[in-house]
């Protein structure tokens, strides 16, 4: 049975032991990266004693979650140690928002059993609903002329929404804009928040959206999670994603580990 970290290089050792405060560590190809992050994970569980819900991982996509999953199990088997990784936050950036927005679900718009909409589901949706973006003042400089058809009007728009979405702006800043097609976009993104609402439904892009929402509205449950949570760690950070680097430091709070 090997100790933790034990077959790390020199560099990889100082990434696994340096657990307190914020970390940037860059990696080229084949340099042991997950072999790293892995050994990471299991010396904050056995030299820090985190505890399986205090631990935040965010993968780049779902493949790379359950890779992390089995290994960090494996080493901790090989290591007998007993240890729930179903309660660990582990996974991409939208799933564990998305296990956030369900655990406070009676501090957010959404009701019990809402759908989630796929990309799909969305266009639909918009498309069944397009009329009401097409009373809306000015909305044919977002979603172009009536004459280029309902399926095509929907896919225009349900790309400007989920920018605005996926840039966290804020609709009603946007309103006040002085250009007539931001205007009409934070009209369009208004309206369609309201129809979500009364149909009791959340797009993927939403869901990033509604856990900043929930986190920015509500200091307690924000409060909650920090005291809980002591360690995050984000596997391939993508650095010009507005929203996911918001809602990863308001969760790092004054620990920033």
């Amino acid at each position: 049975m090997r100790e933790v970290g034990s077959s790390a290089n020199p560099q990889q050792l100082t990434a696994i032991n340096a657990s307190e405060g914020p970390v940037l560590i860059i990696a080229g190809p084949g340099s042991g990266k997950t072999f790293t992050l892995v050994e990471r994970i299991v010396h904050l569980i056995t030299e820090k004693r985190a505890a399986p819900e205090s631990l935040i991982v965010v993968t780049f996509t779902d493949k790379a979650a359950r890779e992390l999953t089995t290994r960090v199990s494996n080493r901790l088997a090989e290591l007998d140690i007993r240890f729930n990784l179903n309660e660990m936050y582990l996974g991409t950036f939208h799933s564990i928002c998305l296990r956030i927005l369900e655990e406070f679900r009676e501090f957010t718009r959404l009701k019990r059993s809402f759908t989630l909409f796929d990309q799909f589901d969305q266009q639909y949706f918009l498309y069944q609903k397009i009329k009401h973006f097409r009373e809306l003042p000015d909305a044919q400089l977002v979603i172009g002329d009536d004459q280029t058809g309902r399926w095509a009007q929907s896919e225009e728009l349900m790309m400007w929404l989920n920018k605005v979405s996926e840039e966290a702006l804020d609709p009603h800043v946007l309103e006040k804009a002085p250009d007539p097609e931001v205007r009409a976009l934070a009209r369009c993104f208004l309206k369609y928040q309201e129809l979500l609402n009364e149909n009791n439904c959340l797009d993927f892009s939403g869901i990033q959206y509604e856990a900043l929402l929930l986190l920015r509205r509500h200091p307690d449950v924000l409060a909650q999670l920090r005291d809980k949570i002591t360690y995050l760690m984000v596997d391939e950070y993508q650095d010009t994603n507005t929203i996911q680097e918001k809602i990863l430091l308001l969760l790092a709070g004054s620990r920033n580990n």
